[in-house]
């Protein structure tokens, strides 16, 4: 398992990437030098957590996305594919947090289509875990 500090770079380096941000556009934004981003992207720094909150701004996040981003990527590592209750397998994207793979494909569903798919998950989830 990679260490903290190879998981936050490759977790910047991909939320910069899909941001369509160079390593100097990203600096720039947060204040920092290119060189420095650099270093963190591949693990050699462990940025402060006033630079750590600088980068998540230059990424329009907040802190705790980028930590949940990071526990996401920890999660990812140590069981890469899981199913859930109902046997259903979320799609995979090497990198991608699960979390960010149901937010978006709750974000394709037109509004009144939530609440059934919540209720129709609750009423899935009742059956299979029913006391025996």
């Amino acid at each position: 398992m990679a260490d903290l500090q190879e998981i936050l770079g490759r977790v910047i380096r991909r939320e910069r990437q899909e941001r369509n941000l160079t390593i100097k556009e990203l600096g720039d934004k947060a204040g920092l030098s290119e060189i420095y981003v650099g270093e963190i992207e591949r693990g050699q720094k462990y940025p402060s957590a006033k630079v750590l909150e600088s980068i998540a701004n230059a990424l329009d996040l907040d802190i705790a996305d980028l930590l949940e981003l990071m526990a996401e990527e920890i999660r990812y590592e140590r069981e890469p594919r899981t199913t859930n209750a109902i046997g259903f397998t979320l799609p995979v994207t090497p990198g991608q947090p699960r979390r960010l793979v149901i937010k978006k494909m709750v974000n394709m569903l037109d509004e009144g289509d939530v609440e059934s798919v919540v209720d129709f998950s609750a009423f899935l989830l009742s059956k299979h875990f029913t006391p025996q």
